[in-house]
């Protein structure tokens, strides 16, 4: 796999993160929630989980690094385990740069509506649709092993209920990471920027997840190899 397309993606998914929530911080608003969760926006623009929404995440965690273990991270094990699950995954030539056009990247993409739906079902040949379901999008050649495990991270925390996926967050949210200003945040109700503090949370997890992982793996593969070399010796 090429190291460096990898760290520049999940240092761009890092920046884009860290731009919205500097930007987020500027909505002097007082309080909004769901059955999920609770955010309190003010100048520190802090939020603050529920019970539920804490157990909801940790499970889901939990049994995504499961899952994992169990295909030990084999793409096409984990990208089968989304099409058993029914939700369709698509090899389309040269979709890096076809997906630019809807503001959407390889990987997941979530419930699309109207051109984008329409563009979306066009490249994927999937017949031409105004309503496009959750999918994941890869170019023809073999998708790269931590583009996979990102991907499968943000698909599972949708199937498992996590919020921030909705069609028309998911709209604004990569609307605002292209030109995030303080004049158009403050024109947003209180429950779309709480919508908006879900999806930068959904993006950070996986990160985090895919990072932890690469970290975890690289660890346990300099153990093994140092025990093959040393015959055992302490490490």
């Amino acid at each position: 796999m090429n190291i460096f397309r990898k760290i520049v993606r999940i240092c761009a998914l890092y920046a884009k993160k860290k731009r919205l929530k500097r930007i987020l911080k500027t909505y002097n608003q007082t309080s909004a929630g769901n059955d999920l969760s609770k955010t309190i926006l003010s100048d520190g623009a802090s939020v603050t989980l529920n019970s539920k929404s804490k157990d909801l995440i940790e499970q889901t965690e939990i049994n995504i690094k499961t899952i994992v273990e169990q295909s030990n991270c084999d793409s096409e094990k984990l990208l089968g385990y989304v099409k058993a699950s029914g939700t369709k995954v698509y090899k389309v030539i040269n979709a890096q740069k076809l997906l630019k056009n809807i503001s959407e990247e390889e990987g997941f993409i979530s419930e699309k509506k109207g051109f984008d739906a329409l563009y979306l079902s066009f490249i994927t040949m999937s017949g031409l649709k105004f309503k496009t379901e959750p999918m994941l999008v890869f170019s023809k050649s073999k998708p790269e092993k931590y583009l996979v495990l990102y991907a499968f991270y943000k698909w599972y925390s949708m199937k498992s209920g996590l919020g921030g996926f909705d069609y028309e967050i998911q709209k604004k949210y990569n609307k605002y990471l292209k030109n995030i200003t303080k004049a158009n945040l403050k024109k947003l109700p209180l429950d779309e920027i709480l919508g908006l503090q879900e999806a930068i949370a959904r993006d950070s997890e996986a990160t985090e997840f895919v990072l932890r992982y690469e970290k975890e793996t690289d660890v346990s593969k300099k153990v093994s190899e140092k025990i093959s070399k040393d015959g055992g010796a302490s490490i």
